[in-house]
């Protein structure tokens, strides 16, 4: 064991039960919070560029590459649920066994993307029809930004893998290290040597590469460089059995994602039935809900850490004992959100948008809104508590079982009330996802020993 790891590993056990979740969920909301100043940098450089053009660019480049991203999302939640399971059970050669495989695996998928770039490329040109003005710079974005999959996957290994280990801290440092080094960049490239389009691909490129090395070098101290490499080259790594088990789970949580990016595009396909002011309002609900998952995010991964390593024991007690902390936490801040939004909502949407038409539209579905974060706040909840039991299979299921209650709704609820019947459905398909993992909480704790 290296001394960083000595350094790294501590973790003292006699801190309070609240401490130990703030611990993770802390850093967890500061790293969440600081991606979006990013946006806004980007937006900020680009915006001062004498052609509206390149803005447009970038804006579809940033949705492209964030659709993509997020759908390998996955790399992270598995990770996360495997390592604390073993984080529980003491097991460190199978800590490290799996984000090693974590790493290949996404190292594997990041080579298969880059050798598809051209049908990738061809595939968001058909889906956006941008005009061919945006297209000739958003081709320059994307020739570019595509060589950050191997980055971009290797972090979210490392990432749950820190997570996993309750080094909330450590995946703090990384994600600043991401953003920060990201909006540097970018603002020299555009602003100091005149970039356009390619110095935002450029410096996004950069930052991800830096983060991915950084998270290596973590890597490294916590299991030591000598004992990766060993771990590479043992054959035990490479077992069927084991990739599968990770595939499986990535699997199933990849169509769970799948649907859940589905139901949000279903979304503003909706709006744009109603009106142009309506698909603008629900881009400023969409803030809302951004909002709300800076802060409960974190309190979902304290639970995946904490009660995956309490179910990779075995032990139910502590397992419940988690939860409940959690959910406790979680709670409290969506009251807190609802509060909030019920008293500044009016006062966030105008500040996001001066134009009266979107201003109507978006307070008409304001009161749905209220009452997003006390309904959804079950469903990250469950997420994380899933996540940390490995149930990757019952995530798809219970997402799969919402979304089509979704299908069912949504159509009938906006025709009948507009925006506000749009946003009533999403509110249904967030209580959908909690209610049915509740249901099948039960299963896991079965699973458990008393």
């Amino acid at each position: 064991m290296s001394a960083g790891d000595n350094r790294l590993e501590k973790s003292p056990e006699h801190i309070s039960a609240n401490r130990q979740v703030w611990a993770i969920a802390g850093p967890a909301i500061i790293a969440n919070s600081s991606a979006p100043l990013v946006g806004l940098v980007d937006t900020w450089a680009i915006g001062h560029l004498p052609v509206a053009t390149h803005l447009a660019a970038v804006g579809v480049g940033a949705t492209v590459f964030s659709f993509l991203f997020w759908a390998f999302g996955f790399m992270r939640m598995s990770t996360t649920g495997l390592v604390a399971q073993a984080n529980g059970r003491n097991d460190r050669p199978g800590m490290e066994r799996t984000v090693v495989r974590s790493l290949v695996f996404g190292f594997s998928i990041a080579v298969g993307l880059i050798g598809l770039q051209s049908l990738l490329f061809d595939a968001s040109l058909l889906a956006l029809s941008p005009a061919p003005a945006i297209s000739a710079l958003y081709q320059s974005y994307f020739d570019i930004r595509i060589w950050s999959a191997p980055a971009v996957l290797a972090t979210y290994g490392i990432t749950g893998f820190l997570i996993g280990v309750k080094k909330a801290q450590a995946a703090l440092v990384l994600q600043l290290v991401l953003n920060i080094s990201n909006g540097s960049l970018n603002l020299l490239f555009v602003l100091g040597f005149d970039m356009g389009v390619e110095g935002i691909a450029l410096g996004s490129l950069i930052a991800e590469w830096l983060a991915a090395v950084t998270g290596l070098v973590m890597l490294a101290r916590y299991f030591g460089a000598v004992s990766l490499l060993t771990t590479l080259g043992e054959r035990t790594l490479w077992t069927v059995m084991g990739f599968l088990k990770l595939a499986q789970t990535n699997g199933f949580i990849f169509v769970r994602t799948l649907l859940l990016m589905t139901a949000l595009t279903m979304v503003m396909r909706e709006a744009n039935s109603i009106s142009e002011a309506a698909v603008a309002a629900s881009h400023v609900m969409n803030v809302f809900m951004l909002l709300i998952s800076l802060g409960l995010d974190g309190f979902a991964y304290a639970v995946e850490a904490l009660a995956g390593a309490a179910y990779g024991k075995g032990v139910r007690h502590d397992f419940k004992k988690w939860v409940r902390v959690t959910n406790k936490w979680a709670l409290l801040a969506a009251l807190i959100y609802t509060v909030g939004f019920y008293l500044f909502g009016e006062m966030v949407i105008a500040l996001l948008t001066d134009v009266e038409a979107v201003r109507v539209e978006a307070l008409s579905a304001l009161p749905v809104i209220v009452w997003l974060p006390i309904v959804s706040v079950w469903c990250y909840q469950f997420d994380g508590i899933f996540i940390g039991a490995t149930a990757a299979g019952a995530m798809m299921i219970t997402m799969a079982l919402s979304f089509i209650v979704f299908i069912g709704v949504v159509g009938s609820l906006t025709e009948a009330y507009g925006l506000m019947g749009l946003w009533l459905a999403v509110v249904i398909f967030s209580a959908c996802r909690g209610l049915t993992q509740a249901v099948y909480y039960p299963v896991i704790l079965r699973k458990l020993r008393r």
